[in-house]
């Protein structure tokens, strides 16, 4: 079992036990129970915090939290209309699904991203997801009643979440910019938390340069002409036709030389194999090998004799949390925008509707809901079938 398998059984075990211990105060909600439904656990963990903080900095929170107002409807007009421009393209040919879950499970149709940091980077984005919600309600003069964790279990646990519960009687009672700036501060924490990230990789890639040598680049996925010349999954290119490889897009500058029907001789760490290109389907005139492919890095001898030889592979993973937590930030903070029920969007949509249509304010925000429900359902089925 690897060292991600081991941390994925003892995180199950160690949830487990703490669900049974405290299962008095678990809440079921059966949607298609036992096919679907979520478990809630609340607490009032972290309420005071909250309060603390918003009373600290009540007038920067107000002005951040109209910021991230508009923000958020920027979002949700980028979000919106990517997902239609993406459904399009799935029915033309030239678009792949815009929606993928985000799970720890290697499966199609699965953004697939290792156990460690999948838990690592959910529980983080879920804390101050909701923490952001729970400041700006204190900064509104809301009560938060509680917060807590959930899971959307599908047979079983599956998606972990987290919530804050606000007094709903006196959010709806409140003028609508406080409530925009409450739904928002979610995803707008969220977009925050991304360029956080990125910041601090930024700050990190001298260090993994120090640390790290290229070494070529890494098979992902071996098809076609690359699969029949004996290549496969896994397998570390490092030359091609005599030329070093360093980058995905080295291999493409030395590619660009040939035309389909040549034969080219490929090196990797274990061996060297001579390859037939074949044509590509968008164009035929132009090569195409069959390869996926990322970078690989080496350790350099050099830092790891100065720092020991575990330093690079710690950095590496510390690297490799930082560039999940900006994607997952960006895509969660953005999908959470859709003008979708209770998405936050969707709640920010629906006061706006009420605002604009009066009594057919639900309506337009219903038929809405329904279409974009729609639109995530057939870019999940696609993936499913074609990923």
């Amino acid at each position: 079992m690897t060292v991600d398998g081991l941390f994925a059984v003892v995180f199950i075990v160690a949830l487990a036990v703490f669900l049974w211990a405290r299962r008095s105060r678990i809440e079921v909600q059966k949607a298609l129970f036992p096919l679907l439904y979520v478990i809630m656990y609340r607490s009032s963990f972290g309420l005071s915090w909250m309060k603390r903080f918003a009373q600290r900095f009540p007038r920067i929170l107000r002005v951040l939290g109209d910021i991230g107002t508009g923000v958020g409807f920027l979002g949700m007009a980028l979000i919106a209309i990517e997902l239609i421009r993406n459904t399009i393209m799935l029915f033309t040919g030239s678009g792949v699904p815009g929606v993928q879950p985000v799970l720890p499970i290697e499966a199609k149709g699965v953004f697939y991203i290792p156990f460690s940091y999948w838990i690592i980077s959910i529980f983080l984005i879920a804390l101050v997801h909701e923490f952001a919600h729970g400041v700006l309600a204190n900064v509104h003069k809301m009560r938060v009643k509680s917060s807590g964790f959930a899971f959307l279990s599908i047979f079983v646990p599956i998606i972990p979440a987290a919530f804050v519960e606000p007094d709903e009687v006196q959010l709806s009672a409140k003028p609508a910019r406080s409530q925009l700036a409450v739904f928002a501060a979610g995803p707008f924490s969220n977009i925050i938390f991304a360029v956080l990230m990125f910041g601090i990789l930024a700050l990190f890639n001298p260090l993994l340069s120090m640390a790290f040598l290229p070494g070529g680049v890494e098979l992902t996925e071996v098809s076609g002409p690359a699969l029949d010349s004996g290549l496969k999954d896994g397998d570390i290119l490092i030359a091609l036709a005599d030329q070093p490889i360093h980058s995905s897009a080295n291999v493409s500058t030395v590619l660009s030389s040939y035309a389909p029907g040549d034969i080219i001789e490929v090196g990797t760490k274990d061996a060297v194999f001579n390859l037939t290109l074949g044509s590509s389907l968008s164009n035929e005139s132009r090569p195409y090998m069959g390869i996926k492919a990322s970078p690989h890095l080496d350790v350099n001898e050099t830092f790891a004799q100065m720092y020991g030889s575990v330093t690079p592979m710690i950095l590496k993973w510390v690297s490799t949390l930082f560039v999940v937590l900006f994607m997952l930030n960006i895509g969660i903070g953005l999908f959470n925008l859709l003008p979708l029920g209770p998405l936050d969007g969707g709640r920010m949509f629906q006061l706006v509707c009420v605002k604009l249509f009066r009594k057919n304010g639900i309506r337009v925000w219903s038929y809405v809901s329904l279409f974009f429900v729609v639109l995530i359902f057939v870019n999940l089925v696609v993936g499913l079938i074609t990923v």
